[in-house]
């Protein structure tokens, strides 16, 4: 990615498809970057949080729409003073990523939807400690995610790749495989 300026590189995928080991690698490969994590951007809601899981509904929507907003304005600050910005996050549908792009723009938007099986990803999470496993079905997600965004960014199937492998493999194509907004 570099020499094209700092692009705001998203990673996405379901839960447990990797996001957070890759993402932090991914801005490690770089001079200048700064990881986002809207994991922790939405946990800062510590009084009234609702979240799609828990406390599905307008609130827990209003929610997800706060964090996608502090998102994008931590990654256009990090962008805008010459940061990659890498952004570890769920992105569930056409509505949520016309957000980030109208958000970031006019800056390029790179999308990596990490896709291994959900089988792979149901592998993981059943691996994780109790108290960071998701425990659902990510199928309807997964669904979804293919319905709505199976055809932007690039979809990359990281199930036989290390985590080391797949965050090369995505710092060395993300700019001919992944813009969505250039």
């Amino acid at each position: 990615m570099s020499g094209r300026g700092p692009g705001c590189l998203i990673i996405t995928g379901v839960p447990a498809a990797g996001k957070s080991t890759v993402s932090h690698l991914v801005s490690l490969s770089h001079p200048r970057a700064a990881r986002i994590d809207g994991d922790v951007l939405s946990y800062m809601v510590t009084s009234g949080r609702a979240g799609p899981v828990s406390s599905p509904g307008p609130e827990a929507d209003r929610q997800a729409r706060l964090c996608a907003r502090n998102i994008c304005a931590l990654a256009g600050n990090f962008a805008d003073e010459g940061f990659v910005p890498v952004v570890d996050t769920v992105v569930p549908d056409r509505e949520t990523l016309d957000f980030f792009v109208a958000e970031l723009r006019p800056r390029p938007v790179l999308l990596v939807v990490l896709a291994p099986p959900l089988d792979v990803c149901h592998r993981r999470d059943a691996a994780r400690g109790e108290r960071a496993r998701v425990g659902i079905d990510l199928g309807p997600l997964r669904r979804t995610m293919l319905d709505e965004l199976g055809d932007s960014g690039w979809w990359l199937d990281n199930a036989d790749l290390t985590p080391q492998e797949t965050a090369a493999v995505i710092t060395s194509h993300a700019y001919d495989k992944a813009v969505v907004a250039g």
